[in-house]
């Protein structure tokens, strides 16, 4: 009992000092994660979120159709005096889909073109998106994060303060 008691750190410490260390660091690597990502798959990924929800046309959509169309039913919401903007409320996808995913894949693609003279167009069309996101949004929301939106996905500021929709909308045109 005396030499099993003595036998069984005694290979535990064996075990612990001979474990191998060579080549463990390539060993949980996945090797067609990309390590770079193109700007141009950015903006095109920004492209494609700014496709509106189908919840939105239960609001907006109908203004128009009752002007030409007697058809009702689904797209009836927006006859009535409903506030859809709320967090909760049919529009939220506007909100989760622009800020959160168009705005953030935009900052990104500006801040990885603009110094870079052969992608000159690609942050112009970026800047050109990003002024349309905010104006949607600013139409929908009215007071948003303008200035400091998206750079939490760069950098550390998480709780962005809010731009009023009277400085919003001029600096979207320049």
């Amino acid at each position: 009992m005396k030499k099993t008691a003595l036998y069984i750190p005694l290979i535990a410490l064996l075990l612990t000092v001979s474990g191998c260390e060579e080549g463990f660091d390539e060993l949980n690597v996945n090797p067609t994660a990309a390590t770079a990502l193109n700007p141009l798959f950015t903006f095109n990924n920004a492209m494609i979120n700014t496709t509106f929800p189908g919840s939105t046309m239960v609001f907006e959509h109908p203004i128009v159709q009752q002007m030409f169309s007697p058809n009702s039913g689904v797209l009836a919401g927006g006859n009535f005096n409903v506030d859809n903007r709320g967090p909760t409320g049919p529009n939220t996808g506007i909100w989760q889909r622009y800020y959160r995913d168009v705005i953030r894949y935009l900052v990104d693609v500006m801040a990885k073109t603009k110094d870079d003279p052969n992608r000159a167009n690609l942050y112009h069309m970026a800047r050109i998106w990003k002024a349309y996101s905010f104006m949607v949004l600013t139409d929908t929301y009215g007071d948003i994060p303008y200035k400091e939106a998206g750079l939490g996905f760069l950098g550390t500021n998480v709780t962005p303060k809010y731009d009023t929709q009277q400085s919003i909308c001029p600096s979207c045109l320049i």
